[in-house]
């Protein structure tokens, strides 16, 4: 394992925006579902260490996307397996990755960890970093969705791009305007928001918004607390707090963005309480 993306963490950004997200997320908050994470985690390690590029690929979605620290993305399984099996090279190397933090809700399961890649004796560290995937279980079984490696946390710092981002989402939230917020989804995105399921494709998407954006429109703050990019994709982490009358809703977010030519989309994200 030669390489992996990048990663940082920007001061708190507040984004003022007018709706309600507190239908969003109802329900039991998502677990840690530490299990589930071990269990693929694991899985993905004996294939690589075994210097096995099909079983590592087997564990990715057909339309799966992963950034190394490179930048450029490797889109689709086949592209994946010939990453893998060029990085894997003549082997020699063993990778560990330590699980740090997992949430699971319906069927994502996003896992943040460490990785440290040393020669077979453990005698010398040929690498380390950290990196995040986003799982999806598809007929009971999980597959890689997204991933990013990256080697330093601080190697990139982009908070314009960040803000933009999230300045694209808000405004079109704080609009009330559907229309504008469905155009900010990818065809094929997955919105999570609640623990039974999830909402699949822009269209569908932009009607679940257009329910909770509701006749009362009340604020609702975001705060982004965590933000890392790595060539065309884009993790934006953080909490969001609603002011409903007297009634206040908080809760975190995480969203996934991915750029085609000039145009931001978003492909993948969680809202829960």
């Amino acid at each position: 394992m030669s390489s992996y993306g990048n990663r940082f963490n920007l001061a708190a950004i507040a984004v003022v925006v007018g709706s309600s997200l507190a239908a969003c997320g109802g329900g039991a908050a998502p677990a840690a579902n530490t299990a589930a994470a071990d269990e693929a985690t694991a899985t993905w390690v004996k294939a690589f260490n075994g210097g096995d590029a099909v079983a590592i690929a087997a564990l990715y979605a057909e339309d799966a996307h992963s950034t190394p620290p490179s930048g450029g993305v490797n889109s689709g399984r086949s592209q994946i397996e010939s990453y893998w099996r060029e990085d894997i090279g003549s082997g020699g190397d063993m990778t560990t990755l330590t699980v740090n933090d997992s949430t699971a809700q319906g069927d994502l399961l996003h896992v943040d960890g460490a990785y440290e890649v040393a020669s077979t004796d453990g005698a010398v560290t040929v690498g380390k970093g950290q990196y995040q995937q986003l799982w999806r279980r598809v007929d009971d079984q999980w597959k890689i969705q997204r991933e990013i490696w990256r080697l330093d946390p601080l190697a990139q710092r982009d908070p314009m791009m960040a803000e933009r981002l999230g300045g694209l989402w808000t405004s079109a939230y704080n609009a009330g305007d559907a229309v504008a917020l469905t155009a900010l989804y990818d065809k094929d995105a997955v919105l999570s928001a609640r623990p039974n399921g999830s909402v699949t494709g822009a269209e569908s998407i932009g009607a679940f918004w257009k329910e909770d954006f509701g006749a009362s429109k009340p604020q609702t703050t975001l705060t982004l607390t965590d933000v890392y990019l790595a060539g065309d994709l884009a993790h934006l982490e953080g909490e969001y707090e609603v002011a409903d009358r007297n009634t206040v809703t908080k809760g975190h977010y995480v969203q996934l963005w991915m750029q085609d030519g000039k145009t931001w989309s978003i492909h993948r994200e969680m809202w829960w309480q």
